[in-house]
């Protein structure tokens, strides 16, 4: 029995085409569970999944085939002088009957269709995945953006109220007031596109998610961080489970079935048909076997010809899928690398302003400095702030990419 315990808790534990990522840094992201179900429920996957249901149709019609049993007959009333009216009549069924070959081919055809439908679903679900990821951290960039023009509109009024008391005791002169004043002007300038920007990105993460719960407030971003694993090892992940290359491929096979269904269809199915008939009201009876056969030409000739030059051109496009996903994986690796490098650098650049605003402030105070170059600090910390926010987001965006791609995260490997 405890030789059986562990190979029963391992048929009870759930495979994944590739093991989920979970790190402190993702905890920012919407809850795993939710985003599934709004993947699940995206315009673009339920129009995938409905395709899956027309392919999968398509391939039971093409295993039964084109044929179908014809029932056909005719009935004559006609009169003679010698023998008065007569009553006759034909009954029959008829039905085409596939080569061989054909009928393996129409099932190839329709199992590489299905292929194709499921990777269409999959391509459209990590889409999905995409424009949820850009859009929550468009929005996150944008309320940072907008907190931190609060923020410095708040900076702005209290130095002016400093300088203004300070001109009042004449400690300052007009000038020093109305430089603050600027300043001030100019933030709350930055302030109102700031708002205006956030509320876009609030809406147009609301409108194309609508059964997203946002939360109360918007998550701070934490410390990006490296994926675990070698990046060589996330580049082969990116290629190794990749809907477009699958569909590619499964749709350069589904055009080669076509083509050689094609060239089998330059020899026409037979029709094969068992009839019987009543003549002379009754007194002649019979029951006879038919069949007919189209002959092929050029049109049949001319349809294998270009199944096959499309099959030829989508066994290209493979190749081209192949290539561009390579490029994209090496892509997702490098700018992963580089986000999390030019955030590194952001936030040492950060730390670096923060100190020299605050012995600027001191200096002041004290008054060794003026207040035009207090000013010229605070707007440099300001914008080296933003730029932090901006590099911090991209770097999670960056990382986040290559987990979607590499089906890591949000139960896109589930599918595998």
């Amino acid at each position: 029995m405890k030789k059986l315990l562990p190979l029963l808790l391992l048929a009870a534990t759930p495979v994944w085409a590739h093991p989920p990522v979970d790190s402190p840094s993702l905890h920012f992201l919407p809850p795993e569970g939710q985003v599934v179900d709004m993947l699940a429920q995206d315009p673009g996957v339920r129009r995938a999944g409905a395709m899956v249901n027309a392919a999968q149709a398509e391939a039971r019609a093409r295993a039964v085939g084109p044929h179908e049993f014809t029932a056909h007959g005719e009935y004559v009333t006609r009169s003679t002088n010698l023998e008065g009216r007569l009553n006759e009549w034909t009954a029959g069924i008829s039905r085409g009957v596939r080569l061989p070959g054909k009928a393996e081919a129409d099932r190839r055809i329709g199992a590489s269709g299905i292929d194709v439908a499921e990777n269409g679903l999959g391509d459209a679900r990590h889409e999905a995945a995409l424009s949820l990821k850009n859009l929550w951290i468009a929005w996150l960039i944008a309320e940072s953006d907008a907190r931190q023009s609060e923020a410095e509109v708040a900076a702005y009024e209290r130095q002016l109220s400093v300088t203004a008391r300070a001109r009042q005791l004449g400690q300052s002169a007009m000038l020093q007031v109305e430089q603050v004043q600027a300043a001030l002007s100019q933030a709350r300038a930055q302030t109102a596109q700031a708002t205006q920007a956030r509320l876009d990105a609030k809406m147009t993460l609301q409108r194309s998610f609508p059964t997203l719960t946002l939360p109360v407030s918007p998550p701070a971003m934490p410390e990006p961080q490296e994926p675990p694993g070698s990046w060589e090892d996330w580049r082969k992940a990116v290629l190794e489970d990749n809907h477009e290359i699958k569909m590619a491929r499964s749709e350069a096979d589904r055009r080669d079935w076509l083509a050689k269904r094609a060239r089998l269809d330059r020899f026409a199915d037979p029709t094969f048909d068992l009839r019987t008939f009543q003549e002379r009201s009754g007194h002649e009876t019979g029951f006879g076997i038919g069949f007919s056969v189209p002959i092929g030409g050029a049109l049949r000739s001319a349809t294998a010809d270009q199944t096959a030059a499309e099959a030829a051109a989508a066994s290209v496009a493979a190749h081209r899928v192949q290539r561009q996903v390579e490029i994209i994986a090496e892509r997702d690796v490098i700018g992963a690398q580089q986000g999390l490098e030019a955030w590194r650098q952001s936030q040492a650049a950060a730390q670096s302003s923060a100190a020299m605003l605050a012995r600027m402030q001191r200096a002041v105070e004290l008054g060794d400095q003026g207040i035009t170059d207090l000013l010229v600090a605070r707007r440099q910390d300001y914008d080296v702030r933003r730029g932090e926010a901006r590099a911090r987001a991209a770097a999670h965006g960056a990382v986040l990419q290559l987990l979607i791609d590499s089906h890591r995260i949000w139960g896109l490997g589930d599918e595998g």
